[in-house]
């Protein structure tokens, strides 16, 4: 099918669909290490794999103590590392294009400066997480008990150099999984440990989400970090963002003619500027109206719809008999129908995929439903968003909707796998005619979490 516009021919034929190459990561690991010995005259001591995430549902609400569910897919960022002893933490990223920096691949600050506000770009996250990690070492965040095997001895430094599979920018966890990777060199060449258990992955993961937090400037809850080091092969996460326990569920759905197509909508996608922030702080005003700490507080254990109409009923009368409101009052209100809801959905889907036979209909329609919350109540989807959905479920996909924080960034939809061809090219024509950019397609596997892998 044609994706070309209908009001004037491009000046070269476009090529649409694009599909993203599966990664050999083997062949990627080999090279990297041959990059690394060129850059630092010695070898990697090894090469760590840490996979971006997709997510079913619970978008906006980690924060906020929902369950989340989200997959851990095949497409990973990979950084070989070897020890140092003078403190100095030095990196190169073979995606690094930042032509400010005369020599742009080589970053490098002492361990012991990492500080909020101190480094910025790609950079942030890698240095971020050794600050994270001595941060959870010391009990200083917010991870419930202080694990000393995160902490970095004075004098502990690091060359890294990283390459990423994951489309950065797509909404995909490119961010978490550079973070991860990083995590896991970091804790393997501090303690000679290359296999931590899931309470040392549980608690690198909040290193991760620390660095992110207050380094980088993102305010995220920790699902994405999460995925990335403790997802399962074939796998999704009931992730209970309350205490980050979880439990695994069956989410391949290859055995019932299924397949997970993402669309990158190549439409730019930043946490840091401030949108994901702005909501969280929506919905933390709700809460504290409903007399919670959290919103998830505010439903029963195994909610229902009606729960959450009833929760939503409750903060109007309150607003209505003059409870104070910290924030815009109809961006309040939506932000926390988007929640309660999402938490609800994502209920309906662990159960569903819990059961013995799933009946993976329901779960596209929940899928539809999150996109419309997203669109309507979150507010964070764009054009670019809403035609790939469009065009997904035009073409008959059960379902379709955002993943990530939106503001661009990807769809990701469930469609019988005879029909993925069909989907690419019906998303092709809607966004030839928009004039958008031509969008890129993957087929997501759940796949294992970060592991050493040289």
């Amino acid at each position: 099918m044609s994706c070309e516009p209908s009001v004037a021919p491009a000046p070269q034929e476009r090529a649409c669909p694009q599909w993203v190459t599966q990664p050999d990561v083997a062949e990627r690991a080999r090279l990297l290490s041959e990059r690394f010995e060129r850059a630092f005259g010695r070898p990697p001591v090894g090469v760590w794999a840490a996979p971006g995430r997709a997510n079913l549902m619970g978008e906006y609400i980690d924060f906020s103590g929902g369950m989340c569910l989200p997959f851990a897919h095949q497409y990973v960022t990979l950084t070989a590392a070897a020890p140092r002893t003078d403190g100095m933490l030095r990196a190169h990223s073979l995606q690094d294009t930042d032509e400010s920096v005369a020599d742009a691949r080589l970053r490098a600050v002492p361990v012991a400066e990492v500080a909020p506000g101190g480094t910025s770009g790609w950079f942030g996250y890698a240095a971020g997480v050794a600050w994270g990690m001595n941060r959870v070492a010391t009990g200083r965040s917010a991870h419930p008990v202080a694990v000393p095997e995160l902490a970095l001895a004075p004098g502990f430094g690091a060359d890294l150099m990283v390459d990423s599979t994951v489309p950065i920018g797509a909404g995909l966890a490119s961010s978490a999984a550079l973070e991860c990777s990083v995590a896991l060199a970091l804790f393997s060449l501090s303690t000679g440990e290359d296999h931590p258990d899931d309470r040392l992955r549980r608690a690198l993961a909040r290193a991760c989400m620390d660095a992110e937090n207050y380094i980088v400037g993102a305010n995220t809850g920790g699902l994405d970090q999460t995925a990335s080091l403790r997802s399962q092969q074939g796998e999704t996460l009931a992730l209970d963002c309350r205490d980050f326990d979880v439990v695994s569920l069956p989410a391949d759905p290859a055995a019932a003619g299924l397949t997970w197509l993402a669309v990158d909508t190549r439409a730019p996608h930043r946490l840091a500027d401030g949108q994901y922030s702005s909501r969280r702080a929506e919905c933390e005003a709700a809460a504290a109206v409903l007399g919670v700490a959290r919103l998830r507080d505010a439903l029963p254990p195994h909610p229902g719809d009606d729960d959450a109409a009833a929760t939503l009923a409750r903060f109007d009368a309150l607003v209505a008999a003059g409870a104070p409101l910290d924030g815009d009052p109809e961006g309040v209100r939506l932000r926390l129908r988007h929640s309660l809801t999402e938490m609800v959905r994502s209920v309906q889907i662990a159960d569903e995929l819990g059961s013995a036979d799933p009946d993976w209909r329901l779960v596209g329609r929940l899928l539809v439903a999150g996109h419309e919350s997203m669109r309507l109540d979150c507010r964070v989807s764009v054009p670019e968003l809403d035609a790939a959905v469009t065009g997904c479920l035009d073409a008959g996909a059960l379902g379709a909707k955002v993943v990530g924080g939106g503001f661009g960034g990807s769809v990701l939809a469930l469609a019988r796998t005879e029909d993925v061809d069909a989907l690419a090219a019906s998303v092709c024509e809607r966004f030839g005619a928009r004039g958008f950019r031509d969008p890129l397609f993957l087929t997501l596997t759940p796949s294992p979490a970060g592991r050493r892998i040289v």
